[in-house]
């Protein structure tokens, strides 16, 4: 299959230098990492180990339990400063992927600092990203697993064939896409995943995985809360629920349990904008952001230091829960005001 097309788009020269000239890595996501983050950077991962090449993925925090059959034994660690700064001081290389943001890094982001290791983003995020070195950010990407497929492909497009290779990149391209049904899936996505399933990616045993195995005993109970709190503004198409961790406590509910909720709010018919306001114990609050497509809502996120994608898009806001959600709600209201003046 002849993916040059799309590779064309893109200039890799610079980065495969660094791959081959290279001999050791550490790879790296955002906080509560997705499919798109922990595929992209497994996929990149294994084709250099193949090549002999020394790679560490430290992630700032641990893996969702869905997600928990990608990696191998000891293939993934969670960063922590006291058993991996030696690592960073004597690695090469340092390639953060999918994060949006530099401080979504969190921890790494101290050690990044006095350390002289060549820092490089693969991203198909807007973001702040003045302190790497190097900027691989495409926004027009359907995800940091197809730029790493389109990478893979102009260096040796062979080792696409490599299942071990292909079902962290499937499951990326998938996650970000929506399983290929958000307006980001265009015919290079297409493309790419035809290749993958050719090397034996099963799309059935990934949707499984990825979307049917996060629905646990404790996420039934997250709903429940989520419908009985769920609330609605502006004839209908605002709609946000606000979900307490601690009136949770002693259902047997894991903090994995209260992912992706604002997909569910945003499915409700008639909904332009769904907010999943979420708190844990001891952290700031949670804001997830989705749109239907009409209206750009990752403004509102940058207005509180987050960011995202024009209908996905997320934030934290320190301080109260009452007070987070009456900020948000009051800025999602103004932005649908906004919308509707120009419309």
């Amino acid at each position: 299959m002849d993916m040059k097309q799309y590779g064309g788009k893109r200039n890799w020269k610079d980065l495969a230098a660094i791959l081959n000239d290279n001999e050791s890595f550490v790879f790296s996501t955002h906080l509560q990492p997705d499919a798109d983050g922990l595929g992209s950077e497994l996929g990149l991962a294994r084709y250099l180990k193949q090549k002999g090449k020394r790679v560490y993925i430290l992630n700032p925090s641990t893996l969702r339990t869905n997600l928990a059959f990608l990696p191998k034994d000891g293939e993934v660690q969670v960063f922590n400063s006291d058993d991996h700064a030696k690592i960073l001081s004597e690695t090469d290389v340092f390639i953060a992927f999918d994060i949006g943001n530099y401080d979504r890094l969190e921890s790494l982001c101290s050690a990044l600092e006095i350390s002289n290791i060549l820092k490089i983003s693969i991203d198909h995020h807007p973001g702040e990203k003045s302190q790497f070195d190097h900027t691989y950010d495409f926004p027009t990407a359907s995800s940091t697993g197809i730029l790493i497929f389109d990478l893979l492909n102009e260096i040796d497009d062979s080792v696409l064939d490599d299942y071990e290779i292909a079902l962290p990149l499937y499951a990326a391209i998938m996650s970000d896409t929506g399983n290929f049904r958000f307006d980001n899936t265009d015919p290079e996505t297409f493309q790419a995943a035809a290749r993958l399933v050719s090397a034996g990616v099963k799309p059935n045993d990934l949707y499984i995985h990825i979307y049917e195995d996060l629905n646990t005993s404790g996420r039934i109970h997250v709903l429940k809360l989520l419908l009985n709190e769920l609330k609605y503004d502006c004839d209908g198409r605002l709609a946000w629920s606000v979900i307490d961790y601690e009136k949770l406590s002693g259902l047997g509910v894991a903090p994995d349990d209260m992912n992706s909720l604002s997909d569910f709010i945003r499915s409700i018919n008639g909904v332009e904008i769904g907010v999943a306001i979420t708190k844990m114990p001891e952290q700031e609050t949670d804001i997830s952001l989705r749109s239907k497509g009409r209206i750009t809502i990752n403004t509102v996120a940058m207005k509180f230091g987050g960011g995202g994608h024009a209908f996905a898009a997320g934030c934290r806001i320190p301080g109260t829960l009452l007070n987070a959600t009456k900020m948000v709600v009051e800025e999602c209201r103004q932005l649908i005001k906004r919308w509707d003046a120009n419309a």
